[in-house]
Order: structure tokens, then C-alpha cells, then sequence
């Protein structure tokens, strides 16, 4: 049985104690060296993909967030510098596609996708779902890896990338609307959505701008970039930056204890 709501206690905000719960379910996995291949589940990849046949097909496509077109500087002393060689054309994301072929053509989350094909989770985010993908950009990737002796690409960091990545990608198919009514029905408190290896990723409403935010166990919170893109198995969020589960390896280098929020 899939779990999509579990019971979360908000720490950022102490006024919302109780979670919501619908229902009990099977966790993918308890520790990190489980985490650290997700292939000891023996799942059979080859029937995973979404099947395009299956699909409807649909017309609707949009423009996903950027920052490339920030790369452009203008020559200072004003000689001739033509803006198409550094011109970003626009990044759509179709709804009648999955949410691997939509990130893949993000140039926003090519660091995000390269590390979803090393820790092998990419198969996942092909399949029928449904999945919610909360995307990391590539310049909270950059900050995040930096943190790790090597990289967090590095073999030696296998385990914790798994852990990592597969907290930014939750079982059912949870657009604003969807997470806004499940709010409500648990009377304004936060609710938890399980993540691919069972931790609990709490989603609430800022009572300061009405926007929603995620949080993880320890209280830290991350901000969405923009708005949700429907996507065929699934729904897609970019975020502003990195949100780590609660337990994770941390990485051997000293660092600042909240520099992710």
C-alpha cells in the first residue's frame, strides 16, 4: 500500500504539533546502507517506464525557471557583444511527458539530473507513479556537494547521495491545490508526505505569507521556486535550496549546522 500522509510534527512552528494520517504503509528502507544502491529491492527496471501508448496525449506545456539568462554581461567599453550566442531558449515541461524526460531538459537541473543517474534513482521518476518531484537547482546542488570531501558524486558518498535525493521525491501526486485541501482538512498543521525511503517531508502554510514551505524533522525549511508543472506520472517543483532528512551522514568537513535551510 502506498503511504502519502504520515504524521508530522512541525518544529518551525510550534502551534502545529499533529500530523495527519491516512493510512499505514511499506518504507523502502531503514538505513543508509541500504540506501546505499536501490537495486537490493531486485526491481525489475525494464517494466517500469511509462508506457507512451498509455498516455493522454495532451498540448499543454510550460516554461519552467531559469537562471541562465542572468549569465549574459554586456561588454563594459561597449563593443559590439551579440546576446543570441548567450541566449537560454525557453525550457518547457509537457504534461503528457514523465518527469524524467521534463527534467532532462532543464538546463536548471542538469547538476540535479547528473546526480539522480549516478545514485541510479532515475528509473523511479520514468515509471506510472505517481511521483511529486521537489527538484534541487544547480546552484544549491554546487553548495550541497561542496559540503562533501570529493563531491557528494564521489563513490565514497554513495549512500548519503541516495538519501539525499530520494528525499526529493514523494509518493502520490500532490500539485498546490492538492496539498492546500490536506492542509485544511488537518485544520491548518502541517502534514507529511513520505519520501522514497520513508522519511517524512512536512509541507505548510507560511501564517506570515500564505505560501507553502517544506520542512524536514529538525525544523529546518526550504522555499519553492515558483509554481507546480503537472507532469504525466507525477507533479515537479523546483525549490530554492537543499533540505536534508533527518537522520543523514554528515559530511567530514566542518560545516554550519543549518547552512541548508
Amino acid at each position: 500500500m502506498d503511504v502519502r500522509l504520515d504524521v508530522f510534527s512541525s518544529r518551525r512552528f510550534p502551534g502545529w504539533r499533529k500530523g495527519l494520517t491516512l493510512g499505514v504503509g511499506l518504507l523502502l528502507g531503514a538505513s543508509l546502507s541500504a540506501c546505499g544502491d536501490p537495486d537490493w529491492q531486485g526491481t525489475d527496471w525494464t517494466k517500469n517506464y511509462q508506457d507512451s501508448f498509455e498516455t493522454q496525449i495532451s498540448a499543454q506545456a510550460s516554461a519552467m525557471p531559469a537562471s541562465s539568462d542572468r549569465a549574459y554581461q554586456p561588454s563594459p567599453d561597449g563593443t559590439p557583444n551579440s546576446p543570441v550566442a548567450y541566449h537560454s531558449p525557453p525550457m518547457l515541461s509537457y504534461e503528457d511527458r514523465p518527469l524524467d524526460e521534463n527534467v532532462a531538459g532543464s538546463l536548471e537541473l542538469a547538476d540535479y539530473v547528473k546526480a539522480l543517474r549516478v545514485a541510479k534513482l532515475d528509473p523511479w521518476i520514468s515509471g506510472p507513479g505517481p511521483y511529486t518531484l521537489f527538484a534541487i537547482p544547480n546552484a544549491a546542488m554546487e553548495r550541497l556537494s561542496a559540503r562533501w570531501p570529493g563531491g557528494l558524486l564521489a563513490p565514497a558518498n554513495r549512500g548519503q547521495l541516495v538519501h539525499i535525493l530520494g528525499y526529493t521525491i514523494a509518493h502520490g501526486k500532490w500539485d498546490e491545490a492538492a496539498l492546500r485541501r490536506a492542509i485544511h482538512r488537518n485544520h491548518g498543521r502541517a502534514i507529511g508526505l513520505k519520501t522514497l525511503y520513508g522519511d517524512l517531508l512536512g509541507v505548510q502554510i507560511s501564517p506570515q505569507t500564505g505560501e507553502l514551505i517544506l520542512e524536514n524533522t529538525a525544523g529546518q525549511t526550504n522555499r519553492l521556486w515558483g509554481k507546480s508543472f503537472p507532469q504525466s506520472n507525477g507533479v515537479l517543483y523546483f525549490t530554492q535550496d537543499t533540505l536534508l532528512p533527518v537522520p543523514t551522514l554528515r559530511p567530514l568537513s566542518t560545516g554550519s549546522k543549518h547552512g541548508h535551510r
